[in-house]
């Protein structure tokens, strides 16, 4: 890529990467997780700098927060969510990650917040979504079946979403409140369910805007990008979690 762009044109190589990862220095800390579990202890930059053959500088920033900063606008207090195979999140202040402080979870994150008979991530997930849909609908195996069962006036289907819409505001209220934030700004692949989860989730949140982002991908490659923004680095690069 950098070939095709051109090498002096390129300035650095921002990276939105899952946790528990170092930030500021490039190192993964993935245990349980198969899909990364080969780079627990690498020097990730260290790696891709000596495979790349113009090296560049190279920024890391956790994905959801790649996400919400590269899909939210730079003002005020937002909530970045992902939903998909886990919960992703991530808390911005004027544009800026918190990760610390009374009014946010530690290092911004909610997914291994305790929730129930386990955490949240155990309930705000696809797992949680495909575990329901197995246990209560006959004949349909997928979350995008059962979307369209919902649609179709299947209210079996209808009451799993709600479900989910509940779980979700359960876990946001509070941190919302917390935070004092406006915007709940939400991307991932359970967002194309929004309008059979949002209304249950709107009760819980009745004095915040709620955005869906359709193209999540493409606000966490903006986010990602932004490390090699000067003024914004400058600020970003003191609240990055180390695990």
């Amino acid at each position: 890529m950098t070939d095709r762009i051109g090498p002096d044109r390129v300035r650095g190589i921002g990276i939105a990467m899952p946790g528990p990862f170092d930030y500021a220095a490039g190192v993964g800390y993935f245990r349980g997780n198969a899909k990364f579990a080969a780079l627990y202890g690498v020097d990730v930059a260290q790696a891709l700098t000596e495979a790349l053959r113009h090296p560049r500088p190279i920024r890391f920033l956790n994905d959801a927060t790649a996400f919400a900063v590269g899909a939210a606008p730079a003002r005020g207090n937002v909530v970045g969510v992902t939903l998909g195979t886990g919960l992703g999140s991530a808390f911005l202040r004027e544009g800026i990650p918190a990760i610390d402080g009374d009014d946010v979870p530690p290092h911004g994150s909610l997914w291994h917040l305790p929730f129930h008979d386990g955490i949240a991530d155990d309930h705000v997930s696809a797992r949680w979504l495909t575990a329901r849909i197995r246990e209560r609908l006959d004949g349909i195996p997928t979350v995008i079946a059962a979307a369209d069962a919902a649609r179709t006036g299947d209210a079996t289907a209808a009451a799993i979403f709600a479900d989910y819409g509940n779980n979700l505001g359960t876990v946001l209220s509070p941190w919302v409140d917390r935070f004092d934030a406006g915007t709940v700004l939400l991307g991932g692949r359970i967002c194309g369910a929004f309008d059979l989860f949002g209304p249950a989730l709107r009760r819980h949140l009745p004095a915040t805007h709620i955005a869906v982002h359709a193209d999540t991908e493409d606000a966490a490659i903006i986010g990602a990008a932004r490390t090699f923004d000067a003024t914004f680095w400058d600020r970003a690069r003191h609240h990055l979690p180390t695990r």
